[in-house]
């Protein structure tokens, strides 16, 4: 995903993370899952986290019913944050269990990611593995930067396709997208586009909507939001600019010997294997209008 990939760490938000878990700041409540925020111990079950946005909270869900349907007593800590905040969490022995995103990963970790899921999960792996953790199976399910354009329009099918047409066109989405090497600024150093305006969009939902209205040729959205419905269409990466992405379950390596490597590997890599992108689209527009662990729960039981 393009987003921020800070490597100044929050250690004060550490600290109230660990307040938090640990519940030395005061009584814990019930997480957006249901989950206990108040796991004081760390051997008494695998504590899973996530990031602060809503489908990090989805896949965090899917993971802690899938290992309970294992038989591992899971505790769902439902204090969520960014990467900078998260990463040094699972570092710490805080959490147990993050889900994560290849590409992203490999950056903040100290390296460029390679092309394609299978070198990007060899070097991720790389990087974990002195830090205690492991990375399991990623899934097929990316979320990435998506280049997108109606379904009826004549642009495409991929990026490297606009060259000609790129002076003439409008391109739309976050007002970061314009100084972004996955965004603007990578299209034009990877693809050589140089498009006739950008037009910051404030949502993923009003640029679908220009996109509609014809106020933007192209829209900048992600792979996974339920917004990208079929009457859109992503044009293919051709050349590559958008790392992989996958959807990767990361866990603390002595958690994973604790609980059982092969009963935690067998739980997650059924999700992995099963879980694309358009299914995560799909989960994501469910969620927005029901309850998490309910979506979770009727995705694992069609699995």
């Amino acid at each position: 995903m393009d987003g921020p990939s800070c490597r100044t760490r929050s250690w004060w938000a550490i600290v109230a993370l660990v307040c938090i878990v640990s519940t030395a700041c005061g009584s814990g409540g019930e997480g957006a899952s249901g989950g206990d925020t108040t796991p004081d111990d760390a051997t008494a079950a695998l504590r899973v986290g996530m990031f602060d946005f809503d489908e990090s909270e989805l896949l965090a869900e899917i993971y802690a019913q899938a290992l309970e349907r294992a038989g591992i007593p899971v505790r769902r800590v439902a204090v969520g944050g960014p990467r900078e905040i998260m990463a040094p969490a699972i570092e710490q022995g805080l959490i147990d269990l993050l889900p994560e995103y290849l590409g992203t990963a490999t950056d903040y970790y100290g390296a460029t990611a390679p092309t394609g899921p299978a070198p990007t999960i060899a070097g991720l792996r790389a990087l974990l593995e002195p830090r205690g953790l492991t990375a399991l199976t990623p899934a097929g399910a990316q979320n990435t930067n998506a280049f997108v354009v109606l379904a009826t329009s004549t642009l495409g099918p991929r990026i490297s396709d606009l060259a000609d047409a790129a002076p003439d066109l409008r391109i739309g989405g976050p007002p970061e997208c314009r100084d972004r090497p996955l965004c603007l600024a990578g299209l034009e150093s990877v693809y050589g586009l140089r498009f006739g305006e950008f037009v910051a969009q404030p949502s993923l939902v009003i640029t679908a909507e220009a996109l509609r209205r014809d106020e933007i040729d192209v829209g900048v959205m992600f792979s996974t939001d339920a917004t990208l419905t079929d009457e859109f269409t992503v044009l293919e990466d051709d050349r590559d600019l958008q790392p992989a992405e996958n959807i990767v379950p990361v866990i603390r390596t002595e958690a994973l010997v604790r609980w059982g490597e092969a009963e935690i590997a067998a739980a997650l890599d059924g999700v992995s294997i099963d879980l694309t992108t358009p299914e995560l689209r799909e989960l994501n527009r469910r969620a927005a209008f029901d309850e998490i662990a309910a979506v979770a729960a009727d995705w694992l039981a069609s699995g």
